[in-house]
């Protein structure tokens, strides 16, 4: 059986912005270096200054055939150089940072099936090595750092496209997997942002198929224990999250049906003090499937691409978000976006709305020197 639940509803190209481009923007978006093989769905972790490990997605029409390739995008070079295969193909995988640099990718689809694979690429090798597997099969899940190194997978969803409860944790001295509490609403499509006091915030999700949920979580690793929290002002999936400078979490967009038909642009803020959520500002565009396509700067600036024609940036204190100038030209489903070190933003992949993958990447920059905010 070839079953893709996440993938296989098209994502309607609509571009709801009556302009590409801003010129007075502070912000640019520029046409970068291809990767060498089309990719959504998929990860960007960085691995060094100056480098992003890609791994995996999906690369042709109707988001298949599934990669088990990666490959390794160097910014001072301006190349994308294929690294050895992952073990096994995987969509919709995780993939986190470990201490020591190596990176942990695990589980995802891989064609015909949900994974527990779970494997770590080591950088001086140039490969990826095979570590313990998940006690789960799980695609559309969470994975978080947390203080003491080790890694928390939260949730996602089985291969019949049913929303998990399990979590674990990945251990990286031992390498391998064990259990965790179960979260109080099974979950996937969701977001979850380590807090500076090291809790987990989970927000929203799918519960039940095509179903959105406004429920949100706490995790505490001292006590191992799911509380919950919030709840968000309206259901939300296939969303994005990030943590602000300001200690609150700033929860963007997505679905509150799962699907394309009910996008929404609205925005939140979570107060962890409080546990509760208030309005943020309004997006230009609705957007969804865009869990790796937003991101924080160390100057404290939101970027949000994917599933749009532009690239908006929300600046703390404004009331809005604002366009950046130039654009990606297309609405893009399931693209990254990843805060480099320099200030700049690396986007890449996403598949159309024919579900075409891409490998084109784009960097969105400040015009100016980035300003610092403290």
């Amino acid at each position: 059986m070839k079953l893709i639940p996440l993938l296989a509803i098209p994502a309607v190209g609509i571009a709801f912005a009556t302009s590409l481009s801003d010129p007075a923007s502070e912000w640019v978006v520029r046409a970068s270096t291809s990767m060498s093989t089309p990719r959504a769905a998929h990860q960007a972790t960085i691995l060094s200054p100056n480098e992003v490990l890609l791994t995996g997605g999906c690369s042709g029409p109707g988001c298949s055939p599934i990669e088990n390739s990666a490959e390794i995008y160097n910014l001072d070079t301006g190349r994308a150089t294929p690294t050895k295969p992952m073990h096994d193909r995987r969509v919709s995988h995780v993939a986190a940072r470990m201490p020591d640099g190596r990176i942990l990718v695990a589980g995802g689809w891989t064609g015909v099936a949900t994974t527990s694979s779970a494997e770590v690429f080591d950088a001086q090798r140039g490969a990826f090595l095979p570590v313990g597997a998940l006690a789960t099969p799980r695609m559309d899940a969470t994975a978080t750092s947390m203080s003491d190194g080790s890694i928390l997978v939260i949730g996602g969803a089985s291969a019949t496209n049913q929303p998990i409860a399990r979590s674990e944790v990945f251990g990286s001295s031992e390498l391998s997997f064990r259990p965790a509490a179960s979260l109080i609403e099974a979950r996937a499509h969701h977001t979850a942002i380590r807090l500076p006091d090291n809790r987990i915030l989970l927000a929203g999700g799918m519960r039940a198929r095509n179903i959105a949920t406004r429920s949100a979580e706490l995790y505490d690793p001292i006590t191992n224990r799911f509380v919950q929290t919030g709840p968000m002002l309206q259901a939300r999936c296939k969303h994005a999250a990030v943590l602000l400078k300001d200690g609150r979490v700033l929860v963007l967009a997505g679905s509150n049906d799962c699907d394309d038909r009910n996008r929404v642009a609205e925005t939140e803020f979570y107060d962890p003090k409080t546990g509760t959520f208030s309005q943020g500002p309004r997006l230009l565009n609705p957007r969804y499937k865009i869990a790796s396509a937003a991101t924080v700067l160390r100057s404290g600036e939101v970027v949000i691409a994917g599933d749009a024609n532009d690239v908006e940036v929300w600046t703390p204190g404004e009331s809005s978000f604002a366009r950046a100038s130039g654009g990606i030209g297309r609405g893009l489903a399931f693209s990254t976006a990843t805060a480099l070190p320099s200030g700049d933003v690396l986007v890449t992949g996403g598949y159309n709305d024919e579900i075409r993958a891409t490998s084109e990447a784009w960097l969105v920059s400040r015009r100016s020197p980035t300003r610092v905010r403290n």
